[in-house]
């Protein structure tokens, strides 16, 4: 199965890459959010060209578990993403994972936390160790 891992902001979508046949989750280059329209496009040409078959997208909650401003802009962003694509979208709480990331490295941040978002969700459901 082929899983592809968004942290989606309002400038970057940080992207990760994950095929279980491999078992290694792979950072990718970010896109830049020119328009939503353009970031949209892009992700449409990854998820087609990788074949892949769930998305999962790092759902920036409070950390008192309430709703974040930015929360919103990801949802409504994915329902966009959902229309051009066939391709099933699940939420996963990405509390952390910039805070983390930016402690690994100063470069491509935005993927490096999609990478962790996606490792949390696989080690969630059982697909990654």
């Amino acid at each position: 199965m082929r899983f592809l891992g968004l942290d989606v902001g309002t400038k970057n979508i940080g992207v990760a890459f994950y095929d279980s046949n491999v078992g290694i989750i792979f950072p990718r280059d970010v896109v830049l959010v020119k328009t939503e329209e353009y970031a949209v496009g892009e992700l449409k040409k990854i998820i087609e060209r990788d074949k892949i078959d769930k998305i999962v997208v790092g759902l920036p909650v409070n950390f008192n578990s309430t709703r974040s401003k930015i929360q919103e802009y990801v949802e409504k962003f994915c329902n966009k993403l959902k229309n051009a694509v066939n391709v099933e979208i699940e939420f996963f709480d990405e509390r952390f994972t910039t805070m983390i990331a930016q402690t690994v490295t100063s470069k491509n941040v935005d993927s490096i936390s999609a990478s962790l978002i996606l490792e949390g969700y696989l080690k969630s459901k059982g697909y990654f160790k």
